[in-house]
């Protein structure tokens, strides 16, 4: 092969070099963000910087970690209500992918908002525009999230953020007093409110005089799950909280004894307790499908046996252990004096699946789980039509401990950033380098 020729295939080889760098924004080390929306055409800000329209129902948006900090995505469109979210941090190199639905512009549906204070006469704001002296009331209000702010010398500001969905009347009450309101409504109705372990009646209802702080609410009617939530109280304004009950379903269990008794309940891999001499040991709250009950004492030949179990079903296990050398498994039967605790395990809404330390523990939530070693452990939740949900909990020994997770909507959990092609790509590139120098050394040799 002539020089030239040796020169024009280098010279190939680095335009395809730079060429896939330049169509590779992951390789080059870029932060990609998928902008997915409902509608084409729609205008994407970071920050109120243009970054282009979506195609295809998609726009991909790479920038630098290392550059300009962005913090908020808007996405537009003429006809359509702006929407917006929270720009989650992205590694260079790496992806996510961030969805939006656009609602069409009603164009000439408003709403009114009357605004009323605790005492009258302070100064209301909405979206930061002066609307008046309390009682105010504010008209030709477009669909949207509106922030309102009452001022008066002498008292702390009180703020409260209200959503108005079309040609609806709002009436608004802020307390400068200090204290609050708190509107509860529920489905189904005639619910009973707990509230800091007090009950002041049934749903619906609102409570005045609410003190700033945070307080502890429970919602609850028989037949259904209970529903919590803890509501912050600071500034006053009224709050408006609204429960929806979950049935309480069939109870899907175990019921297990053996002869004799006293042998040690595992549960897909997890200690449960013992057998009893009366009557059969309950293994409760778990998930439909199939799970493994194994029986150990010392003595007696391992028991295990697979379980079925169908939506609303309990089985029976009646166990006959055979004398025989003992354990042929590696699970260590726990002793009474180990340093074991509970974990009481809730989520709203409730029939979560519950994984301890990576492991299925075969149960469903709301679920008290024994003899679990002391210790920080990470608790995993999954149910079909929410994301999952991960928290670390300390188990102390003798103790119960506690934990209570609500569930986002949603197909799957957050995101995760996809690792990108640049580490494959990058030595690629360098071999291909590497290989044009040692044509062009070759052909200067010769």
């Amino acid at each position: 092969m002539t020089n030239c020729a040796h020169r024009r295939l280098c010279a190939s080889i680095l335009i395809l070099v730079f060429a896939a760098l330049l169509l590779c924004p992951a390789a080059a080390g870029l932060a990609q963000y998928r902008i997915h929306t409902n509608v084409d055409a729609a205008q994407v800000y970071f920050d109120s910087v243009y970054q282009g329209q979506t195609a295809g129902g998609m726009l991909t948006v790479s920038v630098s970690a290392s550059g300009t900090q962005y913090n908020l995505v808007e996405v537009r469109k003429t006809g359509y209500y702006t929407v917006s979210q929270s720009l989650p941090y992205v590694p260079d190199g790496s992806s996510t992918d961030m969805y939006f639905t656009l609602s069409a512009d009603s164009g000439g549906t408003t709403g009114t908002v009357a605004v009323q204070t605790s005492p009258s006469g302070a100064s209301v704001y909405i979206n930061g525009i002066y609307q008046g002296i309390a009682p105010v009331t504010a008209t030709g209000i477009r669909p949207g999230t509106y922030t309102i702010i009452a001022e008066m010398p002498g008292a702390e500001s009180v703020t409260e953020t209200v959503t108005i969905t079309g040609s609806e009347y709002r009436t608004v009450t802020l307390y400068l007093g200090g204290t609050g309101a708190i509107t509860f409504t529920s489905v189904p109705s005639a619910a009973y409110i707990e509230l800091d372990g007090t009950i002041i009646g049934t749903t619906p209802h609102t409570a005045t005089d609410i003190t700033p702080g945070e307080h502890q609410i429970v919602i609850t009617k028989n037949g259904y799950y209970n529903w919590r939530e803890t509501i912050d109280m600071t500034g006053g304004g009224t709050r408006y909280l609204s429960a929806t009950l979950s049935p309480v379903a069939l109870e899907n269990a175990i019921r297990i004894r053996s002869v004799p008794a006293g042998a040690a309940i595992y549960l897909n891999g997890i200690y449960q307790g013992e057998t009893m001499e009366n009557g059969y040991f309950p293994v409760t709250d778990l998930r439909i499908g199939q799970h493994i009950i194994l029986l150990k004492l010392k003595g007696y030949d391992d028991y295990e046996e697979t379980v079925s179990l169908s939506e609303g079903e309990t089985v029976t296990i009646s166990a006959d252990l055979e004398e025989g050398g003992g354990s042929t498994t590696s699970t260590a039967t726990p002793s009474l004096s180990a340093a074991t605790g509970k974990l009481m395990i809730t989520t709203s809404p409730p029939g979560a699946e519950i994984s301890i330390d990576g492991s299925p523990a075969g149960r469903m939530t709301p679920a008290t789980i024994t003899s679990i070693p002391t210790g920080t452990h990470t608790i995993c939740l999954q149910l079909a039509g929410y994301a999952a949900a991960e928290a670390t909990v300390t188990v102390t020994a003798g103790e119960t401990a506690t934990l209570s997770l609500p569930l986002a909507p949603g197909t799957a959990g957050t995101p995760v950033p996809t690792k990108s092609p640049a580490p494959l790509i990058i030595p690629v590139m360098g071999l291909m380098l590497l290989l044009c120098i040692w044509l062009y050394q070759r052909d200067e040799d010769h």
